[in-house]
């Protein structure tokens, strides 16, 4: 048995990507200590060293680069993901008894049913948790009841529940 379908990699499809992937996370905090440690190590170089101050200055510029990553995180992710060569491409889904097959112009990569080790299903799509440790987003919006019962079948067993601190 075999299925296909198609959707593109644009702005919407990442932003749910993201949406979904913190949804499971939870809530983040910066990282304080990071950004206190460039704080404290520009300080040092402006202050205790014969450095020119340009050091410092770094390092400062990369503690407010570090705040502004976090506070804008969902920009600052989807304007490097659209700044991707992938970006803006016809992307072809494959599933099979083999697994995933993900077609583009610049990637084709083949996700087995057995790398799966478990994964979550929220309303808007699939968050596949993989074996090497990463995570693969199937979005819900390109594919239609039947593939999602396939999806289901394949991966029988391995369904998680929603974390409590994501709902």
């Amino acid at each position: 048995m075999q299925f296909e379908t198609h959707f593109m990699l644009d702005r919407e499809h990442y932003a749910e990507c993201f949406d979904q992937s913190m949804l499971l996370k939870g809530p983040q905090k910066p990282r304080y200590i990071f950004i206190a440690g460039l704080i404290i190590a520009g300080l040092f170089f402006l202050f205790a060293t014969d450095v020119q101050g340009l050091l410092a200055w770094f390092f400062f510029a990369i503690a407010v680069l570090e705040y502004f990553s976090f506070k804008y995180k969902r920009p600052w992710w989807l304007t490097r993901q659209m700044m991707s060569k992938n970006a803006g491409n016809k992307i072809t889904l494959i599933f099979d008894d083999r697994g995933i097959e993900n077609k583009s112009v610049y990637i084709n990569n083949q996700l087995a049913w057995q790398s799966i080790d478990s994964f979550y299903e929220t309303d808007a799509g699939f968050m596949l948790n993989l074996h090497q440790g990463g995570q693969q987003y199937l979005s819900k919006a390109c594919l239609d009841d039947s593939m999602q019962e396939y999806i289901q079948q394949q991966l029988s067993g391995k369904k998680q529940p929603i974390p409590s601190l994501a709902k």
